[in-house]
């Protein structure tokens, strides 16, 4: 072999092994972009899932605190129309007139002497100041001057009615306007939910 053919075979070996090395680096090189292309997107991938699950946390924050505050809001306005409600009811049974307030305090006794409890025993029925005379007169026009001891009186914060008592005080029944009232308060705040607020609905 020649010197020429001796420098060409070495120059060949040495473009094939450059083309190899080439041909390597560019292999490593593809790998090591698409590696890192692959943890690029892993990690955007990621930081958009927390990214994403902060905003939803934040926005069921907000969903629940907006929640709590509407129904704070609504329960306060429950309450206020509520009030306003017993206020006009309490308005009303103080400013009966008369001839109402009378037959309302002998409904009220007839129904306490009709329940039977105080047997044939003498009683004694209270009513707020206002009604000791209407109750006087209720007594007389009855006939009930026998089996009524005596008329005592209960604070005006009753609004009203009867409390009907055994002579020796064992036994009362209370028939008061504010008592009534307390015991129906259930069903009035009920019918206000069912007709003002629509809860309850089927």
């Amino acid at each position: 072999m020649g010197l020429e053919e001796l420098r060409k075979s070495i120059l060949e070996k040495a473009q094939r092994k450059a083309s190899k090395i080439i041909e390597d680096a560019r292999e490593k090189a593809k790998k090591i972009v698409e590696e890192a292309r692959e943890e690029y997107y892993k990690r955007l991938s990621k930081e958009r899932e927390q990214a994403l699950r902060k905003l939803k946390e934040e926005e069921n924050r907000k969903y629940i605190s907006k929640v709590m505050e509407l129904n704070l809001e609504l329960v306060n306005l429950k309450n206020r129309i509520l009030n306003e409600i017993v206020s006009e009811l309490k308005r009303r049974l103080e400013t009966l007139s008369e001839e109402l307030r009378k037959e309302s305090l002998r409904k009220l006794v007839k129904e306490a002497l009709n329940t039977g409890i105080f047997g044939s025993g003498r009683v004694v029925i209270k009513v707020i100041p206002n009604d000791v005379k209407l109750i006087k007169d209720i007594i007389r026009e009855e006939g009930l001057e026998d089996q009524v001891a005596s008329v005592g009186k209960i604070s005006s914060e009753f609004l009203g009615g009867v409390i009907v008592e055994s002579e020796d005080g064992s036994i009362a029944l209370d028939n008061t306007y504010a008592t009534r009232l307390d015991k129906v308060m259930p069903k009035l705040i009920e019918k206000l939910n069912k007709e003002v607020f629509g809860l309850g609905k089927q």
